[in-house]
């Protein structure tokens, strides 16, 4: 195993480390922390510097959380609720800006739009289940899951196409 690769394995492995970290801070507190959204940041744009070529695979890293930053800011400020609050948490926007830096701006977008299907559907079984045991669901719908979930099989779907 060469060095480029072993640096690919550990950065990997952050990943890992960083979205299970996050989806178990969000289901218990609703809250992603922001050193999960660094640490998956952080070893994204360091893997596609380890990849190469250099400076190609680093600005694709970087576009791609660009681009979900972007896209993610303005569904919090177009999903505002009354008082001001965005219908969208803050950890969210960074976490699936963070992850981009793996996927690149389109699998970036697609990890979005996966996550929030995702979400839905795992907010969706829940209210189905708090009906059966009339119970009140809440609104507030942790997606670090979700986004776990949607960034592993991009990265999949990814690795899949390569001749």
């Amino acid at each position: 195993m060469g060095a480029g690769t072993s640096l690919e394995v550990a950065c990997a492995v952050a990943l890992v480390a960083a979205l299970v970290t996050a989806s178990v801070t969000d289901l218990r507190r609703r809250v992603v922390p922001n050193a999960c959204a660094l640490l998956a940041w952080a070893s994204g744009v360091v893997a596609a510097v380890a990849a190469g070529p250099l400076p190609g695979a680093a600005l694709r890293s970087l576009a791609g959380s660009a681009a979900v930053l972007a896209v993610m800011l303005l569904a919090a400020r177009l999903s505002a609720r009354g008082g001001g609050r965005a219908g969208v948490g803050g950890g969210d926007v960074k976490l699936l800006s963070a992850v981009a830096a793996w996927t690149g701006p389109v699998g970036g977008l697609a990890t979005v739009a996966l996550s929030c299907a995702l979400g839905l559907l795992g907010w969706g079984a829940a209210a189905l289940l708090a009906l059966l045991r009339r119970r009140r669901v809440g609104r507030a719908m942790p997606l670090a899951p979700a986004v776990a979930l949607a960034t592993a099989l991009v990265l999949a779907a990814r690795v899949v196409a390569l001749p």
